[in-house]
């Protein structure tokens, strides 16, 4: 069967729970897959050793990239809200099987990002534990892992109106902390004060490293996407899914760039290199020197940012789990769906196992610390590169084809052409000219090896002729 979508006419049936957020609901989740503390904090030391004192230049750069690749999930989402997100996307505008792989390898995005955070964010409470207290707890890593993956298993599998609640308590809980530290680097400036010369590109320590420092800071604003498999439980998914996704960018661009300022103002513009060479993470350096005993607080953001980060990737992963077992391109039992809460209770458990997973195994092999940033540094980025570059395609080919009445040359080509772009260029940057370290350098092959099992699943059902599911693959709700 070579089917390559349905058509507009196909109806589609959801045993979500309906109506279950609304615009705020659908924002937080996006802001909350973001990860603001995390995203703030934690690539701090590395984006400053690229950009410098103009590392705030460089998120409002990222910033305008991200905006553009944001057009192509608003295109997509106002004529498609679907669990499935990005797999009825590509399915719909190009073909199921080129929507199958770009779930494939979605796979190594939301679903994988959860657990490295959870043993991270232990990793960094009992480091603090030990320099600050002297407890010494060196297993705490493995069990903030245990902890945190079944109690966000349990708060999904108890409803999506429970996990939009916790999201809006824990990010705004977040973000306060967050620029609170922020702010107070501006009235208590190190050397050089508070100066507008963070975005002077004068400034730059290098055209090429500035370069870098821009791809980065779009990986880091990665998440805005989230809202999307939440579309079937959303109130009028076609205004407040894309509304979301602009909302989410908007504001956390703003506010990264006002953190990251108020960052290297409370170090000191004059001593940049103090960030760089922080043997701690130097949000939590700089809430000890301005908040003493108060710089609990920032683990208070962290504990809250892996929170909500954890329920924003597992309820993306678990949509979307559920929307191609519910086409047949996944096994049935992870479309079924529970009696009173209409969760998806099976994509939940496997969610579960797959947190514990990459949680524990990876950390024990190399470390928390070295497994966070290979897992969701790079592993993760390299996935939802190729996502991002298949959605791009699909926009040009969905309103060249079923919406040629509002093809726009620039949201259909020269703004997905500028986010292929920069997309291209952090790959290659990322592994040319010098490739990184090991486990790092092996990122790559992990994810051509996860891409040709994913070709070859495709080619084993094709083999037993189990491909009725091509022909649902790009169903949308509101679909008559």
């Amino acid at each position: 069967m070579s089917q390559s979508s349905p058509s507009p006419a196909s109806p589609i049936t959801n045993d979500l729970e309906k109506d279950q957020i609304g615009l705020v609901g659908a924002t937080m989740q996006a802001i909350t897959h973001i990860s603001p503390a995390i995203a703030a904090l934690f690539f701090t030391q590395f984006v400053i050793s690229l950009a410098g004192i103009t590392a705030p230049l460089a998120y409002v750069a990222g910033f305008i990239i991200v905006l553009l690749l944001g057009s192509t999930l608003v295109q997509l989402s106002k004529h498609l809200p679907s669990a499935g997100g990005y797999y009825t996307y590509v399915s719909r505008a190009i073909h199921p099987r080129a929507g199958f792989l770009t779930s494939w390898m979605f796979i190594l995005y939301s679903p994988i990002a959860s657990g490295p955070v959870y043993a991270f964010f232990g990793f960094i409470v009992q480091n603090e534990l030990k320099s600050n207290y002297s407890i010494d707890m060196p297993w705490l890593w493995a069990l903030s892992v245990v902890v945190f993956a079944p109690m966000i298993a349990y708060m999904q599998h108890r409803g999506l109106k429970l996990s939009a609640r916790a999201l809006v308590i824990t990010g705004g809980l977040e973000m306060l902390i967050v620029l609170a530290l922020a702010i107070t680097g501006f009235i208590e400036p190190g050397p050089g004060g508070v100066s507008v010369s963070v975005f002077d590109p004068g400034k730059w320590l290098g055209l090429s490293s500035f370069a870098l420092a821009v791809v980065f800071s779009v990986q880091g604003l990665t998440g805005w996407e989230a809202a999307a498999p939440l579309g079937e439980e959303t109130t009028n998914p076609k205004r407040n899914v894309p509304l979301s996704v602009y909302l989410s960018i908007v504001i956390i661009g703003i506010y990264l760039v006002i953190v990251f300022w108020g960052v290297i103002t409370g170090f000191g513009i004059n001593n940049v290199n103090d960030i760089i060479n922080d043997k701690e993470l130097p949000a939590l350096d700089l809430a000890h020197r301005v908040w003493g005993a108060g710089w609990i607080l920032i683990l208070i953001a962290f504990l809250n940012s892996v929170i909500g980060n954890g329920l924003s990737t597992a309820n993306v992963s678990t949509r979307m789990w559920y929307s191609m077992a519910r086409s047949g391109s996944f096994p049935k039992a992870l479309a079924v769906t529970h009696t009173e809460h209409k969760t998806p209770t099976n994509a939940i458990l496997m969610q579960m196992v797959l947190s514990l997973g990459i949680g524990l195994l990876p950390a024990f092999w190399f470390g928390p610390d070295v497994s966070f940033f290979f897992v969701d540094g790079l592993i993760l980025v390299l996935g939802v590169t190729v996502v991002y570059l298949m959605a791009n395609l699909a926009v040009f080919m969905f309103y060249r084809g079923e919406h040629k009445d509002e093809f726009n040359i620039f949201l259909h080509v020269i703004f997905p052409f500028i986010g292929s772009a920069v997309l291209i260029y952090a790959v290659y940057a990322s592994f040319f000219p010098t490739l990184p370290a090991a486990p790092y350098v092996y990122a790559p092959l992990i994810d051509g090896v996860w891409l040709i099992i994913g070709i070859a699943i495709l080619f084993y059902l094709r083999a037993r002729g189990e491909e009725d599911w091509l022909l649902k693959a790009g169903e949308a709700i509101g679909e008559a």
